[in-house]
């Protein structure tokens, strides 16, 4: 499951660039709370201790605070001359730091990379989303300190996103164009899901969940809609993101004979790979898997590990599952999440089979123009009706592409 030639925005983590984006009022409020990621090489041994370069406290220079404030805004490192500039108007006190985030979102460049995020939702009309959520009776509590509410009710604790402990409390409203972890499109993929299911039970597989919000969203719809027999699985690499999904299942009521967390990776066999164990899992997404000593040496796992070398403990062996073996004791699943960084590329064309004969609905994260075109093609010749497309979008940087924004891709099994 190798992303090749592929180079993702990698100045910030994807989940950073959606808050970054989606929370500019709270950087005018406050000072950001953005990421520093000195860029390293690493060869990853399995078990081998990462040492990451001497730490400096967060923002506690004007240089930090600037490659910070960059790297979250514009997705770069500064160049000579703005941090001589930068750094010279902070020393002299002609700008302070909340004049310097005002001077970068008021930039052209901040405005050419702020016309990539959508105002509307993408892959549906906003018609369309509010139709399906409508079906759902929408939450009119109060906030939960320390936590993200969404319109559910479904709570996310802020310790586990970077970026959002400004926003503690808050109880969003429809997710259009999305929220801070997703676009309408996967919002309206997931709640189909519970609308058609046909019986009084319902399940889903969120693979790369993270602290699975889906799983969350699937329950308490599936909940709202009177479903008797729930489950809810998440497959997660990090052994730190598992801990988060289940304090997230606690947090939702959701039991253990209900949800399941479990330690590892999705690949074509049993077996295991080599994965990024964060020493800080809530500043670290996005990770990577390698099924080989090729893929560990060279490609998006060793991209990604070199990079993250501040934040990456040690690379560790976990568990590798194939759908078959996780899907064994299921008849039929009402819902594939998938978000795993590249690797559908090549996971999809190898398990269409046994998808088509028992997934109903699948929600895909797709991560290149590449992937976007071959699931595009794979679905249709097995049967699958789309019932919603959002292309990633990407640039070239230094003559390498770059992702900009995921791509989601929500797929209909024509023959459940």
């Amino acid at each position: 499951m190798k992303l090749t030639g592929i180079v993702k925005a990698r100045l910030v983590d994807p989940i950073i660039n959606r808050i970054a984006e989606r929370i500019v009022h709270v950087l005018l409020m406050n000072d950001p709370d953005l990421i520093s990621e000195p860029k390293a090489i690493v060869d990853a041994e399995p078990g081998m201790k990462i040492s990451p370069p001497a730490k400096t406290s967060r923002n506690n220079d004007d240089h930090t605070f600037i490659v910070d404030l960059y790297r979250g805004l514009l997705g770069r490192d500064p160049d000579e001359d703005g941090m001589r500039h930068f750094s010279t108007m902070l020393k002299n006190g002609s700008l302070d730091r909340l004049g310097l985030i005002k001077e970068v979102l008021s930039s052209e460049e901040y405005g050419s990379r702020a016309a990539y995020i959508p105002r509307e939702p993408q892959g549906c009309l906003r018609s369309e989303a509010e139709a399906v959520f409508a079906n759902f009776q929408k939450y009119q509590g109060a906030g939960r300190p320390g936590c993200i509410t969404n319109f559910l009710g479904g709570v996310t604790d802020v310790r586990f996103v970077p970026g959002v402990d400004s926003v503690s409390g808050l109880v969003e409203g429809y997710p259009i164009p999305g929220n801070f972890h997703g676009d309408t499109l996967e919002w309206v993929g997931t709640l189909r899901s519970v609308i058609d299911a046909r019986s009084s039970t319902f399940t889903i597989f969120e693979l790369g969940a993270g602290w699975a919000p889906w799983c969350v969203i699937a329950f308490l719809a599936a909940k709202q809609c009177g479903l008797k027999t729930i489950k809810v699985v998440g497959v997660e690499g990090d052994v730190g993101h598992v801990r988060f999904m289940r304090e997230t299942f606690a947090a939702n009521g959701i039991d253990s004979d209900t949800g399941e967390a479990i330690l590892g990776v999705i690949g074509l066999t049993d077996g295991d790979a080599l994965f990024p164990k964060a020493m800080d899992a809530s500043r670290v997404y996005g990770g990577f898997a390698a099924f080989s000593d090729a893929e560990r040496m060279a490609g998006a796992f060793a991209d990604f590990t070199a990079h993250h070398a501040s934040e990456v403990e040690m690379v560790e062996r976990v568990p590798c599952f194939s759908l078959a073996t996780l899907m064994r004791d299921y008849e039929e699943v009402d819902l594939i999440h998938c978000d795993i960084q590249g690797g559908e590329g090549n996971l999809f064309p190898n398990i269409i089979e046994l998808l088509s004969a028992k997934v109903k609905r699948v929600v895909v994260g797709t991560h290149s123009f590449e992937i976007d075109r071959q699931l595009a093609c794979l679905f249709p010749r097995n049967g699958w009706d789309l019932e919603g497309i959002s292309a990633c979008l990407m640039r070239e940087e230094g003559g390498k592409p770059v992702i900009i924004r995921d791509g989601v891709q929500v797929w209909r099994n024509a023959h459940k």
